[in-house]
């Protein structure tokens, strides 16, 4: 982690350029551009992409599988100048429905805007630009995907907005945090706390979680972004729960775990080339009496980091397109990064991936996508192979 930060200052310093960037809004290159930017009335519009992931391990066969991974409808509708409405009907492999966003946007001007509804949660890269045409692989990357965890939404509101004349860009949210425990724990050491989003779906809650992100963007080629959770997971054992009856309170308390939460992620362009980094921590207290109670093992801490280069191979230069866009991308990220007493970290959860491939993009909105990854942890150190091919589109 020490080291993510030490380079993301230093591609801060190294870039001398005085002159900001337009930087109109953290979606501006995605899907709700149309809402924001377009006139008054409804708007709709797609996304969506296909994988083939072929697995390849030494002395074995294993199937690969194909799956059209997901395709989003997005619809929306300008009220007026200063009220929108946006939503994201998601469609997964292509039976599971889900509501990605679905929000109300009202501006006071560009310094305060309200935003309540599902809201995509600010932490990273990915989670607020998923969209295939805006980042490399076939699949997102890991630390996006279990980390993070990636697409991670919740019901909340708050705000958001610009302070233009210092480059900065804000957003601080109230939402309905993890669900921690049903019945069973949804939080654990291999998956960490991915299993417990509750996407706004009936989601108990009790105490609401505070999420935020500042996003500096006043150097040619560099935005540099900090984000920020804190809350406590729910439990459906606080339903009905008599507050006199302190063994019930204790016990549910029991079931309850703190998650706090950091990160940061940096861009930077230069002539074709761009150097992505981003760094993950994430802190968890309460995990004894979590883990006794409920069987599971959840960590005392977690982490996840990755830095990626790519470059933007422009084919007919009088025109943006088609390019081909050759990348790799290290990734490094830990469920069980430190334990509590009792508990043995487990090797298996320490894992590293390493992924090279191109994108062969013809369009803004139409990319097709081929790479393959090398798939190791600490605890069985020989890579296992994955060949991935894809394709997406946005418009």
């Amino acid at each position: 982690m020490k080291n993510i930060i030490a380079l993301a200052v230093i591609t801060f310093l190294a870039s001398t350029t005085l002159f900001g960037q337009t930087y109109l809004d953290s979606t501006i290159n995605s899907s709700t551009k149309k809402i924001l930017l377009g006139e008054k009335g409804f708007s709709i519009g797609s996304y969506g992409e296909a994988h083939y992931n072929a697995p390849i391990e030494s002395g074995k066969i294993r199937n690969a599988t194909a799956d059209l991974h997901r395709v989003i409808v997005f619809l929306g509708y300008k009220f007026n100048k200063k009220l929108q409405f946006f939503t994201e009907i998601e469609f997964e492999h292509v039976k599971e429905v889900y509501v990605e966003q679905a929000y109300v946007d009202y501006s006071f001007n560009s310094a305060i805007n309200l935003k309540a509804g599902i809201i995509l949660i600010p932490m990273g890269y990915v989670n607020e630009f998923h969209e295939p045409t805006l980042f490399n692989g076939v699949e997102r990357p890991s630390v996006d995907k279990y980390i993070i965890p990636t697409t991670w939404r919740e019901l909340g509101l708050g705000l958001h907005g610009i302070f233009k004349k210092a480059n900065l860009k804000y957003q601080i949210y109230a939402v309905n945090g993890f669900n921690g425990y049903d019945g069973t724990a949804r939080l654990s050491g291999s998956s960490g706390i991915r299993s417990a989003r509750q996407k706004g779906a009936k989601a108990i809650m009790r105490t609401p979680a505070v999420t935020g992100k500042l996003t500096f963007f006043g150097l040619n080629g560099l935005r540099l972004g900090f984000s920020g959770y804190y809350g406590t997971s729910e439990t459906s054992l606080n339903n009905n729960l008599d507050v006199n009856d302190a063994d019930a309170v204790a016990t549910a308390d029991s079931t309850r775990v703190g998650i706090t939460m950091a990160s940061i992620n940096a861009q930077y362009n230069l002539a074709g080339f761009q150097l992505m980094i981003e760094g993950n921590y994430t802190a968890l207290s309460n995990t004894g009496e979590y883990n006794e109670f409920t069987g599971s093992n959840i960590a005392n801490e977690i982490m996840g980091f990755y830095t990626e280069l790519s470059y933007r191979w422009k084919m007919k230069k009088e025109k943006g397109y088609p390019q081909l866009i050759p990348f790799v991308r290290y990734e490094n990220y830990d469920t069980h990064m430190s334990v509590g007493r009792g508990m043995v970290e487990n090797d298996a959860y320490n894992r590293e991936v390493l992924t090279a491939g191109v994108g062969f993009q013809l369009t803004p909105g139409t990319i097709f996508k081929t790479d393959y990854q090398w798939i190791k942890t600490v605890a069985n150190p020989q890579p296992t192979g994955m060949f991935n091919l894809g394709f997406g589109y946005w418009f």
